[in-house]
């Protein structure tokens, strides 16, 4: 009875010991496995978490009066958060800017790779920025616009606007009075964009100084025309681009590699309106104007052949 019971007892303990040194395999098994997919574990963790886990964006968001809020061939409003793929980057940017938010904060999705970078690389090419910019209202463009993000996928834009709240509200009083004293609503839309075509021209000197974009005189922005009488192709362009807006008539501006004008929806098509080019230089120094870029199709303007004009159609549909 013994001998059977000391039995028993060395099958127990064999027992334990198998099942403690089975325990200790796959400890061990595990052990490497976990070191040997370390990243590969955690990344899929990280990946869970963002796709399913991760709280909603919170951020307060107003739109600000200049908003214009409208879709384009190249661009689209995109409002959610959650960035997907380069096509709703592009679009949240362009969002961004034309809501007149100076902060917005979005996440990108785990399965688009190259979120970050693709939003980082858009951000910092101000080629890029100033063809989406020039789809807002002037007001609504930029001066710099900078982001930061975390390992958490999320990223934050933040844009220094190109127009301080106290330009604004000069510009504001300025085109008031130009429009309440020069609109005649027994004209039709192209007669009164006429009307502030002229006006422009006739109030404006061209900057011939200003080869860089940085003037004292502002003559790169609407400032410099309405307030300074001073000008360069963007100043003028975003002048005209207020009275435009002003008459709700539809508008972007549009450019090339070295000028930028106005293209305007009218009568039931899209044409080329530069302002610049209606402003000729006179030797004598004397004042001009012209029509000859007036409210015409792509056409005309790309048979003038002045170099000026070339434009990426692949952008400016709508210009085609």
């Amino acid at each position: 009875m013994q001998s059977w019971y000391n039995n028993y007892g060395d099958d127990m303990n064999i027992k334990k010991l198998i099942k403690i040194a089975v325990m200790v395999i796959i400890i061990v098994f595990l052990f490497y496995l976990i070191k040997d997919n370390y990243y590969l574990i955690t990344n899929k963790i990280d990946y869970v978490y963002k796709k399913y886990m991760q709280p909603k964006i919170r951020q307060t968001l107003v739109d600000n009066e200049y908003r214009k809020k409208e879709n384009y061939e190249y661009l689209k409003i995109y409002e959610d958060t959650n960035i997907n793929n380069k096509t709703e980057a592009k679009n949240m940017i362009y969002t961004f800017l034309d809501s007149g938010w100076d902060s917005y904060t979005v996440k990108c999705n785990p399965d688009y790779l190259n979120c970050v970078n693709d939003i980082i690389e858009m951000a910092q090419n101000e080629t890029y920025l100033t063809d989406l910019s020039n789809f807002v209202h002037p007001f609504n463009t930029f001066e710099e616009v900078n982001t930061t993000f975390t390992s958490a996928g999320k990223m934050t834009l933040k844009k220094v606007s190109k127009y301080s709240d106290e330009q604004i509200k000069v510009i504001n009083e300025k085109v008031n009075e130009i429009y309440d004293k020069y609109y005649d609503p027994s004209k039709n839309v192209k007669e009164n964009i006429k009307i502030f075509h002229d006006y422009i021209i006739n109030n404006t000197k061209y900057d011939s100084d200003n080869k860089t974009g940085a003037s004292s005189t502002d003559s790169s922005t609407a400032y410099g025309v309405l307030i300074n009488g001073v000008g360069i192709c963007s100043g003028y362009t975003d002048a005209m681009a207020l009275f435009l807006e002003k008459m709700n008539v539809k508008n972007y501006r549009l450019s090339s590699s070295s000028h930028v004008w106005n293209l305007v929806y009218v009568g039931g098509k899209w044409l080329h309106l530069d302002l610049t080019w209606d402003d000729p230089i006179m030797e004598d120094k004397s004042d001009a104007i012209s029509d000859e870029y007036f409210l015409i199709d792509t056409n005309e303007l790309l048979s003038k052949e002045d170099n000026e004009h070339e434009f990426d159609s692949t952008i400016y549909i709508e210009a085609k």
